[in-house]
C-alpha cells in the first residue's frame, strides 16, 4: 500500500511539474526551464533568462536611410544617426501592427 501511495505521489508531482512548464510560453529562441527561481524562459543560444508569458513586441519595420531602431520611454522608433548623433526619428512603418499589439497589451504602451 505504501508503495502505491509513493507512486501516486510521484505521478502527481511529475504532473504538477509538467503543467508548470507547459503553462510557460516563451519567445522563439527560448525554452521553459525549471530554475531555483521557478519556471523561466532560458535562452537557447544566449545566456539570458526572462519571465514566462511576456508578450513579444512586433518588429519595427523601417525603410529608407535607417541606421538603428530606438526603444525609449516614449516608444519604438526608426532612427538615423550620423557622427554619433541622432539626426531624426520616425514611427515604425507597421503602425497598425503596433496599434493592435498595444490594444491587446495596454500595459506595454508607453505613456
Amino acid at each position: 500500500m505504501r508503495f502505491v501511495l509513493s507512486l501516486l505521489l510521484l505521478a502527481l508531482l511529475y504532473k504538477a511539474h509538467a503543467d508548470e512548464l507547459s503553462d510557460c510560453k516563451c519567445w522563439e529562441g527560448y525554452k521553459a526551464t525549471k530554475t531555483n527561481e521557478g519556471v523561466r524562459c532560458q535562452g537557447i543560444l544566449l545566456l539570458h533568462a526572462m519571465d514566462c508569458n511576456v508578450p513579444e513586441r512586433p518588429k519595427c519595420v523601417c525603410t529608407g536611410n535607417v541606421t538603428g531602431i530606438l526603444t525609449d520611454s516614449s516608444g519604438t522608433w526608426c532612427s538615423e544617426y550620423a557622427n554619433g548623433k541622432e539626426q531624426r526619428k520616425w514611427e515604425c512603418e507597421n503602425k497598425a501592427e503596433w496599434d493592435k499589439f498595444y490594444q491587446s497589451y495596454p500595459k506595454e504602451k508607453p505613456e
